[in-house]
């Protein structure tokens, strides 16, 4: 009888339980269509677009508008720490004893992901109907000439370049003038991730800013072998992260500056990508290999092959960026089959 004239429900202090979310900032989503992506932290945001680092994709940008794939996400606090550690680089999960040789026992040799450059262009049509000359393209990979802000993307950023960083520039302007402007063009694409790139570049000291800025200006008008320009490039800049720890210079790091400048001579490394497109075009490039000259002539020798095979199937990239668009994106996304009828 005491039960049943208890006006106090007995789940009450249930949802005292249950809601324990993590603070809203920073956001989690996952892709609907893409969930072997895991989880994705915003680590941009703004008016108009999100990115997101998915935990087994890594970064992608979404415009928010047509973003109807991405769906919020609640994950523990062990869970956003775990996130956000490997979207710093870093993993503070210990390993099993052994579980490393157990990895190198399962893993296999990569395959192709595409069998010719004829089953390459079919996907990156649906990705962009009407190719390189298409709005799609346009409007969402390459920017069109004279955009301004977000909406100019790769093309904004190649001018941005060329202005900022040319001969003259390096001659008439302030190191801080100089630096700002490397800094901006880090930022202008999605090419280097900003854990990677912009923050722990803008977070160098005045001495190792004044190495980076003479490296930099070595690696755009220096005279000799590019790809061994690349390669002192890297050695001579200092990044670090929110801690201290030295971080290691990426392949996009490296090379996005000279693609960014001259994207008729020089070419963007993205490692994973480009590993698997030299099994299309039958050249070798070892993805984990670090930023020397050497590896640069493989990658690079990847990206012209690519770009003469399109050009025999009667495409017309502009440029080796183009080219760059055409591998990652093609690798980076699944392409939808078509329904069954």
């Amino acid at each position: 009888m005491i039960a049943t004239t208890n006006p106090t429900p007995v789940s009450a202090p249930v949802p005292l339980v249950s809601a324990a979310p993590v603070a809203a900032a920073p956001k989690v989503m996952k892709n609907e269509l893409q969930p072997d992506w895991g989880m994705g932290l915003i680590v941009e945001d703004d008016a108009k677009y999100w990115t997101l680092y998915f935990e087994r994709a890594g970064l992608k940008k979404f415009v928010k508008d047509k973003a109807k794939v991405l769906v919020p996400v609640t994950l523990t606090s062990a869970e956003m720490t775990a996130l956000k550690s490997k979207a710093n680089g870093r993993s503070k999960k210990p390993r099993p004893e052994g579980s490393a040789k157990k990895k190198a026992r399962a893993k296999t040799a990569p395959k192709a992901r595409f069998a010719t450059i004829a089953d390459q262009l079919v996907a990156f049509e649906k990705l962009f109907a009407g190719g390189f000359g298409g709005e799609a393209f346009l409007t969402d990979e390459r920017g069109k000439p004279g955009a301004e802000g977000k909406e100019a993307l790769k093309e904004g950023a190649i001018a941005f370049a060329k202005k900022t960083l040319s001969k003259e520039a390096f001659a008439n302007s302030t190191p801080a003038e100089l630096f700002e402007n490397a800094r901006l063009l880090l930022k202008a694409t999605n090419i280097v991730f900003p854990i990677e790139g912009s923050i722990p570049f803008a977070g160098m000291d005045e001495e190792n800013r004044t190495k980076a800025l003479a490296a930099l200006k070595e690696l755009l008008h220096g005279t000799g072998d590019y790809a061994d320009r690349v390669e002192a490039f890297a050695a001579a800049i200092t990044l670090k992260d929110s801690k201290g720890t030295l971080k290691a210079v990426t392949w996009p790091f490296a090379t996005v500056f000279g693609a960014l400048f001259d994207p008729t001579q020089y070419a963007c490394v993205k490692p994973t990508a480009l590993s698997l497109q030299g099994l299309t075009v039958g050249l070798p490039a070892e993805k984990s290999q670090p930023v020397k000259a050497e590896g640069y002539r493989q990658f690079f020798a990847v990206v012209k092959k690519t770009h003469e095979a399109l050009k025999a199937a009667g495409q017309q990239p502009r440029d080796l960026m183009d080219v760059y668009s055409f591998i990652y994106r093609t690798h980076a996304e699944k392409v939808a089959k078509p329904a069954a009828v």
